[in-house]
């Protein structure tokens, strides 16, 4: 195994982490590709870099349109097997990663907010995993994810074990519960995604209902 320097993980005494955009969805229930969707003149997905920039030194698609995100001019790994959904979108990006850790977040969650991030990236310490919880459950798509899971993550891949989950039980897992994040202001908004035309008009006028109060 090649041996990486240790300051490749570290940059100024803190752990150097990636983020992995997810974008390779088929929008079935949206009806359109969910990162195109524009709020204002930009994109989802712009927005999302454009927030994700402010944290992480390396941004990566995992998307297996390449053509339709070479504009964004970011590095772009298609799935390690197509069409296995977004367990094998996260591999593919892990593989990609130049960090020891990087966190995962789908396209269609266009409220990121940086201390939620943050709070979840504080509780790395020696976990494979973290990932908060909240009353609908866990929600591996706003997670952190360690190069150890890229095994794990393979294994289910042959087996046909496609839940993000499912490799849980052979990696260190730290769930950051509801209670820890409920003295974050954005800690709700930043877990929503949308699925449906109803819920992006809703994001809409929410946005623009926001921006009459200020």
């Amino acid at each position: 195994m090649e041996k990486v320097s240790w300051c490749q993980y570290y940059k100024e005494g803190e752990l150097y982490v990636t983020a992995i955009i997810l974008a390779g969805g088929k929008s079935l229930r949206m009806g359109y590709n969910k990162a195109f969707l524009k709020y204002g003149v930009k994109t989802f997905i712009e927005h999302q870099i454009a927030r994700l920039t402010k944290i992480f030194d390396e941004i990566i698609l995992s998307a297996n349109d390449a053509s339709a995100y070479a504009y964004l001019n970011l590095p772009i790994v298609s799935d390690v097997i197509s069409g296995k959904g977004p367990l094998s979108g996260i591999c593919a990006g892990l593989i990609r990663s130049t960090s020891s850790h990087s966190f995962v977040i789908a396209c269609d969650m266009p409220f990121l907010d940086e201390k939620v991030i943050l709070c979840l990236k504080d509780r790395i310490d020696n976990y494979d995993v973290v990932v908060p919880q909240t009353s609908r459950g866990l929600e591996p798509l706003h997670a952190f994810y360690s190069k150890n899971c890229i095994q794990p993550i393979r294994r289910c891949l042959d087996e046909g074990r496609l839940r993000i989950i499912d490799f849980f039980a052979d990696v260190k897992v730290r769930i950051v519960c509801e209670q820890e994040l409920n003295g974050l202001d954005g800690s709700t908004s930043s877990l929503t995604n949308l699925n449906t035309p109803e819920e992006y008009q809703k994001y809409l006028d929410h946005m623009i209902s926001d921006e009459r109060k200020l």
